[in-house]
This record gives C-alpha cells, sequence and structure tokens, in this order.
C-alpha cells in the first residue's frame, strides 16, 4: 500500500508569489522548471531568518538545498535574483564567504499559506530529510534524549497562536512566526540538535517568537539568567585575575590558556595591574552588578550621558561581539567606535580586558561565553534536572519547567553554579501565562 504523507505547508508572501508567476510568463526559463522550488528558496530563507534573528543575510546550503529540491537549484536561485526577488550582499571570498541572501522586503505583502501536493518530489524529500536530521536522537546521552522526547510530546495553542500572529505582526514578521507555529505542529519538522561551533542546543522553542510562548499548553515557568552573557564574562574576568581554583573545566587555567592563548591571559593580567595602580580598575563594581542582574540599569546611573536601558544592552552586545578593528585601504576603522567610548568611560578595564582577548580572533570570545553558557545549563542543569525528575526545555541562558517544580529547579540551578563557578546568579523568573 503506497504511504500516504500529511502535506508540508509553506508560508509565503503572496505579493512575491504573484508577482514571480507574472515574471516567469513574461520570461520564461530555458529549462523544464518546477514551481514549488522557487517557493522552497523562499521558505529556506524565511527559516535562516527565524534562526539567526541578527543578521540581514543569509548562505545558501547548495547541498541540502540540492537534495531537497534539484542539482540545478542553483538556476532557480539566479531568476530569483535577476527578478529581484532576492538580493545578494555582493560579498564573495573563496573558501571565507559565500555569497548573502535575503528575500527582498518588498515583496513581502500578505501571507499565503500553500500545501504542497502529497505525492511531490519537493514534498517526500524534505520529509526524507527531516528523517535523516533524527538520525543522531538515539546516540544522544540519556538525559537529552529525556528532553527531544519531552519537546516531541509539546503542543501549542495552535489556533490562539496564530490570531494573536495575525493581530499582532506585521506582514514580515507574520510570515516568519506562522513558519515556526506550522515546524512545531508538523512534528515532523521539529529539531533537537547541539551546534557544533557553541555548543547551544538548538530546537523549535530556542527560536520561536517569546510571546508565543505563552500558547504552550500546560503550567510552565521560565527560569533565566538576567544580563547572562555579562555575568558569564564576570566570571571569566574574576577566574583569570585571580587565577581561581574551579570545577568548571571551561575555567581552568589550562582551558584558558588554549582557547585565548598565553600571551592574551598575561595581557589581561598586566592591564589589571597596570589600571589597578593608578585606581581605575572598578571590575568589582562591574563584577557586582552582574551578579545582582542589574548590569543595565546600574549602568545608566553611572554614565554621565543619557542613555536607555535597551541601548546599554545594545551597546553590551556591540562591544562583546564586534571587531577590535579592521582596515579600509590604509586606514584603520574601529566599528562603533562611539559605542565602545562610552562602555570604556564606565568600565576602563572590562572593556580593556575584552579587546584583549578579541586580539587573535574577534569570534573567540563571545564563542567562549556560549560555550560556557552551554555547559552550565545543557551538560550541568539540564543533566541535574532530568536525574531529578524534571525534564525541562531550555533556551539557552534560561530553563522552562512546570511550575509545581520551579522551587526544586531553582535549588538545583544554585548548587550547579555555587560548584561548577563559585557563584549565584540572580534569576528572572515569569510564568507563560
Amino acid at each position: 500500500m503506497m504511504r500516504v504523507y500529511k502535506p508540508i505547508i509553506l508560508y509565503l508572501p503572496k505579493l512575491l508569489v504573484k508577482e514571480l508567476h507574472n515574471y516567469l510568463s513574461k520570461h520564461p526559463p530555458n529549462f523544464k522548471f518546477e514551481i514549488t522550488h522557487f517557493y522552497y528558496v523562499i521558505h529556506y530563507l524565511t527559516i535562516k531568518q527565524i534562526q539567526n534573528k541578527k543578521k540581514e543575510y543569509f548562505s545558501l546550503n547548495s547541498e541540502s538545498m540540492k537534495n531537497a529540491t534539484t542539482s540545478n537549484i542553483a538556476r532557480y536561485i539566479r531568476i530569483l535574483k535577476s527578478g529581484e526577488f532576492i538580493i545578494s550582499d555582493g560579498i564573495y571570498k573563496p573558501r571565507v564567504k559565500s555569497l548573502g541572501y535575503k528575500i527582498n522586503q518588498i515583496f513581502i505583502k500578505d501571507i499565503y499559506r500553500i500545501k504542497l501536493v502529497q505525492e511531490s518530489k519537493l514534498s517526500k524529500n524534505l520529509i526524507n530529510q527531516s528523517y535523516k536530521s533524527k538520525s543522531h536522537i538515539n546516540r544522544l546521552e540519556p538525559h537529552l534524549k529525556a528532553m527531544y522526547n519531552e519537546l516531541m510530546k509539546l503542543e501549542l495553542d495552535y489556533q490562539s497562536a496564530i490570531e494573536w500572529t495575525q493581530t499582532n505582526a506585521n506582514d514580515i514578521q507574520k510570515m516568519c512566526y506562522l513558519t515556526s507555529i506550522n515546524l512545531i505542529e508538523d512534528k515532523r519538522f521539529r529539531y533537537f540538535k547541539r551546534n557544533k561551533t557553541n555548543r547551544r542546543l538548538d530546537t523549535n522553542l530556542t527560536n520561536l517568537k517569546s510571546d508565543l510562548k505563552q500558547f504552550i499548553k500546560g503550567d510552565y515557568v521560565s527560569i533565566d539568567v538576567k544580563n547572562s552573557q555579562p555575568f558569564l564574562l564576570g566570571v571569566l574576568i574574576n577566574s583569570i585575575i585571580n587565577n581561581r581554583d574551579t570545577l568548571c573545566c571551561y575555567l581552568s587555567n589550562s582551558n584558558l590558556i588554549k582557547a585565548f592563548g598565553i600571551k592574551r591571559i598575561k595581557d589581561v593580567l598586566l592591564i589589571h595591574q597596570t589600571l589597578e595602580n593608578i585606581d581605575m580598575v572598578k571590575f568589582r563594581l562591574f563584577y557586582n552588578t552582574v551578579l545582582k542582574g542589574s548590569l543595565y540599569d546600574d549602568f545608566i546611573n553611572r554614565y554621565s550621558g543619557i542613555i536607555t536601558r535597551g541601548e546599554v544592552k545594545l551597546l553590551m552586545f556591540k562591544v562583546l561581539f564586534s571587531r577590535n578593528e579592521y582596515i579600509v585601504g590604509y586606514k584603520k576603522v574601529v566599528p562603533y567606535n562611539n559605542d565602545k567610548k562610552i562602555f570604556a568611560s564606565v568600565f576602563p578595564f572590562v572593556y580593556k580586558t575584552i579587546k584583549a582577548l578579541k586580539v587573535k580572533d574577534h569570534r573567540t570570545l563571545p564563542i567562549y561565553l556560549q560555550r560556557l553558557e552551554s555547559h552550565l545549563f545543557i551538560d550541568c542543569i539540564a543533566r541535574k534536572l532530568v536525574e531529578n525528575g524534571i525534564v525541562p526545555f531550555t533556551i539557552h541562558d534560561s530553563v522552562i519547567v512546570k511550575t509545581k517544580d520551579q522551587d526544586k529547579a531553582i535549588e538545583i540551578m544554585n548548587d550547579v553554579f555555587i560548584k561548577e563557578i563559585g557563584e549565584i546568579p540572580t534569576y528572572k523568573i515569569k510564568t507563560l501565562k
């Protein structure tokens, strides 16, 4: 008996679909094409946008796209580019960076729900890809396997989530939110995988709009670490300058040297010694504020100018994640220079330390902090929670547990933080309802 597949749903911009058909009618391709392959490229870019909210352009994994569609998918991409349905960033560096693409926003008007024909090649290929992507599940550690099974049991109030989206989101957001909801509703496309670079656990929930989490069925509470990345930065700096003994493997001297290099570590110690001698360290002020979870508000009070809480959060992101400098022509340019001067005026030692740890590669520090976060939350906290009968959902620096398990979960989290790094952060606790 032939297997019957549940149809796959794609959410695409209605105007783009209409104009694409007009374009193909006026400029017919010189090969036999499948219209759904054009749809898939747009869908692919939508998923990339969901998974990488802070990026504007996205590379296209040709191997993955070929497996889902056809070996000549590059022709479809060229046509979409020629018709300006997608836009390229025009930046290509052999073996360094592939071209990036995004959907042309002028075509994102009204959202069209497309149901793929069950027997179509695209539909079957996407389902096969999904099954292959789950082939690693049986090899997961017991606590991760339990978390995967819990994710597969999760349900949303899908109708209410869709109605909220239709009422509260613009067309660009609708396309992403409706796609996210659909990828949860169709369990074949739920994903559960650790990122090879930063070791974070990526699931459908990690990229779900926070306002949509209220529609998770059941009585849940979210326990977040306040100003998580600055908190971990403070822990890292404290370990370097005080040469602290710690259970956390990521903070051992050998791992710090392996991650940053002996020269970088010595540079931080020298900066600390120099600035301490002229009474400009102020590290303790920074460390106390991240422990209390009040960094952003305290920064506003200490800064001599006018700045909002949202601007402080964005400023912190720029300081942590951007390059120290780059060369344009023969001139050195410091990205976000004004923001960095503002941060340095409040926490000079912390700024100089961040800069020193990013000299060789600006990605080293943020990736290190994300790996430290993943170790604490996935390898330690989640493991302990599962061992105690509490199976959480994790979203990088937070856990979602049933409300009845809140107190026990916090007790376990506190124990892990004390044992691993010797400090307990401040939590923000919020019911999902």
